[in-house]
């Protein structure tokens, strides 16, 4: 058997086997998906009563106005996932202690003075506390300003690379072509 031949069966042979698995998940890939029910939310990070506190400061941070607040777009619940499943845990460790300051400064209450007091503060004893605060703000207004629904009923949306449109004249797009 020659060289080329070799090659020639063993790439073929190999472009098969890779293909079987493809084109397996792209059969399934066109199945009708279901819908996934509303269920009660259990957090990854937080517990009961830290997750109730967090939303709580959300609602200060972010409330209903003519746009939906944080919790009512779920900014709660990405945030515990994110902390909870995305962060290492050296990540997690610093979050926690930060968090903790944070819950011991607060009482768990969310009195809107005391926000107040403690982003004007200038005591070291109160620093982890307001970079706990300024953590949670922050992360806060990204997930809130990428939700599905801020990102397409409240803000200018353009979807990139935009929307699929498969047979359309040319004069449609100037008369050139796409150069990607």
């Amino acid at each position: 058997m020659k060289r080329r031949e070799l090659i020639k069966m063993i790439s073929l042979s190999t472009g098969a086997v890779l293909s079987i698995p493809l084109s397996n998940s792209l059969l399934t890939a066109c199945k009708k998906v279901e819908p996934v029910k509303e269920t009660v939310f259990t957090p990854y990070f937080f517990s009961d009563r830290e997750f109730s506190f967090v939303r709580e400061i959300l609602d200060v941070i972010l409330p209903k106005t003519d746009s939906p607040s944080a919790n009512d777009v779920g900014v709660d619940q990405i945030m515990d996932t994110m902390i909870g499943t995305v962060y290492s845990p050296d990540q997690q460790k610093s979050f926690r202690e930060k968090f903790n300051a944070l819950t011991g400064y607060m009482d768990f209450r969310t009195d809107t003075s005391k926000i107040q007091q403690l982003i004007t503060s200038e005591t070291e004893d109160d620093k982890m506390a307001r970079n706990a605060f300024l953590d949670i703000k922050q992360q806060a207004v990204a997930y809130y300003l990428t939700t599905k629904e801020i990102a397409t009923k409240y803000l200018n949306y353009l979807p990139v690379p935009g929307m699929y449109e498969a047979c359309i004249p040319l004069e449609s797009v100037g008369g050139k072509a796409w150069a990607i």
